[in-house]
């Protein structure tokens, strides 16, 4: 689409660097928008980041794995109902380990056996429960 005196239009050259600059934009709007909208690894259904373990009554935990819903009130009297008469048993649990990093997975009590931890799949074949031994390469 040459003009009257033979030059290419300006569109021609000025539009993909807009497009291009434009998507570049809205790209980096959008994600501002859905951190601040969503949060980080808030994605998943189900799953929460910044949790904190609360100690509630043995009551509110067996009617939460019934699947009664509990109201945040309920959940927040026994919290701190458990909290007042659970200060006084701390002494009676044993210590944990405290060097324990932030990427650990599971919690280890101090003062369990570690060498009997109990047949857990006796019914099935050894060859399936124990770690495989690796063969030993031909030699040729």
């Amino acid at each position: 689409m040459p003009d009257d005196d033979g030059h290419p239009s300006l569109l021609w050259i000025v539009i993909p660097p807009v497009l291009l600059v434009s998507a570049f934009y809205i790209r980096k709007w959008y994600q501002a928008r859905r951190l601040r909208l969503y949060g980080i690894g808030k994605g998943a259904p189900g799953f929460q980041t910044n949790v904190r373990r609360v100690r509630v009554t043995p009551e509110i935990a067996a009617r939460i794995r019934r699947g009664e819903t509990v109201s945040p009130d309920e959940i927040a009297q026994a919290a701190a109902e458990a909290e007042a008469n659970g200060n006084g048993n701390e002494e009676e649990d044993p210590p944990r380990n405290s060097l324990a990093g932030r990427g650990v997975v599971e919690e280890r009590r101090l003062d369990q056996d570690k060498s009997e931890p109990g047949p857990v799949n006796e019914w099935l074949p050894e060859s399936i429960t124990a770690p495989k031994k690796r063969a030993k390469g031909k030699k040729r």
